[in-house]
This record gives C-alpha cells, sequence and structure tokens, in this order.
C-alpha cells in the first residue's frame, strides 16, 4: 500500500526566548527607551500605557498589544498604574511581518493562548513582577519535563492566532503628537484637580465635560486613555478614600460622612463603600480599633 506524505509547513519558528513575564507598573515608572536584536510585544492587562516604537507614539489600552521589531527603539510609560506582559523573543520567519506597526486587541481566543504561555513561563522561569529593566531570565531546577518545547508552541500558536486577524488597526491611525501628548496631559490634570476640589458636590459627565471646555466624548476618552477607568470610578474611588479619612478620624456620623463626600443616601454610600473596601463603614470603624 502506498502512503502519501503531506509535509507540514512552518509559519512561525521561534528560535530562542530572552524574556517573558508580568510587570506590575506604578504610576511614576520612567525609565529610557532600549533597541535590542530580537522582538518584543507588550500585551497590557491592566490600564493603559503611552508607547513610543520608533517615530510613532501612540495610546495603548487594556487588552491591546504592540509588537517591536528588532532594532526598533521602543519606549513604554504607564498611565497611572499598569500591569503589562513582555515577551522577547528570536524569529526570523517571514510572517512576523505580518505583525509590524499594528495596535492588536485580542479576543478570548488569544487571551486564553497568551494565558497558557504565561502559566508554563510560571512554572519553568525564576517568575517575578518587577520592571522590565530587571529582566534576568533564569531556569527553575523544578521545572517540568518538556517545558521548553511547550514555551516554544504555545509562542508560535499565539503568532498564528494573531495573525489570522482582520481587524487589527494600523499605528499611523492610532498615533498622537507631542502636542496632543501634552494637550491631553493637561486636561487630565485639570480633571483630577477640580475633582479633588468638588468631589462632595453633583458632578456629572456633562456638568466636568463643561467645566474643562471639552466635549463629553473626549471626556470619556480621556479618562479612558489618561487614567484608564471611567471617570464615575475614579469619582467614587476618590470620594471612598476621602471617607475612610473621615471615619478615621472618628469624630462625626456616619450619615455626616457620606454627605460629606457627596452621597445624600447612606444606605447607596454604605453600598459602595463595601464594594471599594469589602468592608461597611462600621466594619471598617470597628478595624481601626482592633
Amino acid at each position: 500500500m502506498a502512503y502519501t506524505q503531506i509535509q507540514l509547513q512552518t509559519s512561525f519558528h521561534i528560535d530562542f526566548l530572552v524574556a517573558i513575564s508580568y510587570y506590575k507598573l506604578s504610576a511614576a515608572y520612567a525609565r529610557p527607551g532600549e533597541t535590542h536584536p530580537f522582538w518584543e510585544f507588550v500585551y497590557v492587562d491592566r490600564g493603559s500605557v503611552v508607547v513610543t516604537a520608533g517615530a510613532d507614539t501612540y495610546y495603548l489600552n487594556a487588552g491591546e498589544m504592540v509588537f517591536h521589531r528588532p532594532g526598533e527603539f521602543h519606549d513604554v510609560r504607564p498611565i497611572g498604574q499598569a500591569d503589562i506582559i513582555v515577551a522577547c523573543f528570536g524569529c526570523e520567519s517571514e510572517a512576523m511581518q505580518r505583525l509590524e506597526h499594528k495596535v492588536i486587541l485580542l479576543h478570548t481566543r488569544e487571551k486564553n493562548h497568551l494565558k497558557l504561555l504565561i502559566e508554563e513561563a510560571q512554572h519553568v522561569y525564576t517568575y517575578f513582577e518587577n520592571e522590565p529593566a530587571q529582566i534576568d531570565l533564569s531556569k527553575k531546577e523544578s521545572a517540568p519535563w518538556g517545558s521548553d518545547q511547550l514555551i516554544k508552541t504555545y509562542l508560535e500558536q499565539f503568532l498564528i492566532y494573531v495573525c489570522r486577524r482582520d481587524d487589527n488597526v494600523q499605528l499611523s491611525q492610532r498615533s498622537v503628537s507631542s502636542e496632543r501628548l501634552h494637550h491631553n496631559l493637561v486636561l487630565k490634570q485639570q480633571a483630577t484637580d477640580y475633582l479633588a476640589e468638588h468631589y462632595n458636590e453633583r458632578i456629572t459627565l456633562d456638568s466636568l465635560a463643561s467645566a474643562l471646555g471639552i466635549s463629553v466624548p473626549q471626556l470619556k476618552r480621556l479618562f479612558r486613555e489618561q487614567i484608564g477607568q471611567s471617570m464615575v470610578a475614579y469619582l467614587t474611588a476618590l470620594r471612598i478614600s476621602e471617607a475612610k479619612r473621615l471615619i478615621r478620624q472618628g469624630q462625626i456620623t456616619f450619615t455626616q460622612v457620606a454627605e460629606a463626600v457627596g452621597y445624600e443616601n447612606i444606605y447607596y454610600f454604605s453600598t459602595l463603600f463595601k464594594k471599594q473596601t469589602g468592608l461597611t463603614p462600621t466594619e471598617y470603624a470597628k478595624s481601626l480599633k482592633d
């Protein structure tokens, strides 16, 4: 009996791994950009970042990623706090060109493959959540058998699924000028200053947009890109933080605390407080005495 052998084509071939880890970046994180002779991808798991890649500067929001080609100058700065996944690897496959100059929004399938990659990396390498400048990848003695091949194939599969997407955005569509970036940073400061001063008043998207002299869609985009959360979420966190301070002082009632931070309904305030802190106002006050 004759058998037909089908030669299997390889779209991506990963030659080596330099780094792979999960980083929690503080709002103060900053370091010089870099270039290196291998590929790197940056995926934003939480928050937002500003990325520089060559001559382009653009926002990268939660759920999005970008690839930096070998020799390309690149830099990343968090907007507030941000969690990112970074992987650096060698790959000379021609298909890598499909991933250049694009902002890629991952859907569930790609996220699941990325999760497999990161989970295996946790088992294999000395895993940390430090700043990228502290990269020092080393293999654990307890690394499972076959782990190198799984890392390789998980990463190759991930690249294939990302390339199959046809809705990626060109960097040119997301680039922002230095003037716009500066303007947005000024607006961010004005917005947070206004909320810090008026948090105990009735504030809506319309009223804050009017105070800043911009439209509501612009305001929503400003909070999403510059702060990484909605205006309502930011304002709620600000109010609850102030409420905690007042409770620690212990000089006024919970009802007065609620009114002082902008809530007329004590029950609504208590619900928000527990949602934010995991404790009711009464439980929080008691925990201060324990």
